[in-house]
């Protein structure tokens, strides 16, 4: 089996410090997803304040022609929101990332980033590819600018995984096997600020049994890299520095009071692995 590469992990450890520890910045978001033959895309925004606050919002609208699609994402360090809205019906989630380190413990030696970083956002995306793919390292370009590319290929564990669910016979069409991840190798001309931050991420399918026209994809520049359809594209651009804004700016304000939010937490304590008791959750609900 394909095993991590070492150097893939130390810089996938580095852009997580970058986005968690570093200086605080807005950019614009663009997401293409290529579904049943049809192209859409969504644009939003994400800002955070990084230093260690753990305060972001991101934000994604898109439109499919028949309605609109929201998802925003939201935390201040203590409490991370995702509102999704899709047509007229909306969810709320919550996780109380403030509490994640308690229940997690910070000494796994699995963890890239502290527990309570891990929820919404760039940070969660990148730690999940972490779980679930194998990585490699390679060098490419993008817009003719040099960059690093973290390459992943799903792992067999999960892709065992998501074979068995539902008991199924072929693999999700939408449901990819392959990631490519596009880091800023050095500073942007308008500033400095750039390096280490991600600024795109391809998904990509298994190849098709049947030639495809890939001619609309555009992916990142190198031989090596194209394989397969590719599913969902996201950007990130006109990235800039910003002053860190106050913590009220991240703060998630629930205007549909008749919608009931779904407490994640116990979810994401799961995913590393621990099992609380039924009285710890009683506990962690409070």
């Amino acid at each position: 089996p394909v095993q991590n590469n070492p150097r893939a992990v130390t810089l996938l450890k580095r852009v997580l410090q970058q986005l968690v520890h570093g200086p605080a910045f807005h950019c614009k978001v663009r997401e293409t997803v290529w579904t049943n033959q049809r192209e859409v895309i969504g644009v939003g925004t994400y800002e955070q304040a990084g230093q260690g606050t753990g305060r972001y919002h991101l934000q994604v609208t898109m439109h499919d022609g028949s309605g609109r699609h929201r998802l925003q994402q939201i935390s201040d360090g203590r409490l991370a929101w995702t509102r999704t809205e899709i047509a007229s019906g909306v969810t709320l989630r919550r996780v109380d990332v403030g509490r994640l380190d308690e229940w997690v413990g910070r000494s796994n030696s699995d963890h890239l980033i502290a527990p309570r970083y891990t929820v919404g956002a760039w940070v969660e995306l990148l730690s999940t590819i972490y779980r679930d793919y194998d990585l490699d390292l390679v060098g490419a370009t993008l817009e003719d600018e040099p960059v690093w590319v973290l390459k992943g290929e799903i792992t067999s564990k999960r892709r065992s995984e998501i074979m068995s669910l539902g008991e199924r016979t072929s693999w999700p069409a939408l449901f990819p096997t392959r990631v490519h991840i596009a880091i800023a190798s050095r500073p942007s001309d308008s500033s400095e600020l750039g390096t280490l931050l991600p600024l795109r991420f391809e998904f990509w399918s298994d190849p098709p049994k049947a030639s495809i026209d890939e001619s609309k994809t555009d992916p990142i520049t190198s031989e090596n890299l194209i394989s397969g359809r590719l599913i969902t594209l996201i950007e990130l651009y006109s990235i800039q520095a910003i002053i860190a804004p106050p913590v009220e700016r991240f703060r998630f304000e629930n205007q549909e009071a008749e919608v009931n939010f779904i407490n994640e937490t116990d979810r994401y304590i799961r995913m590393h692995g621990i099992q609380l008791t039924e009285r710890e959750k009683l506990r962690l609900r409070r």
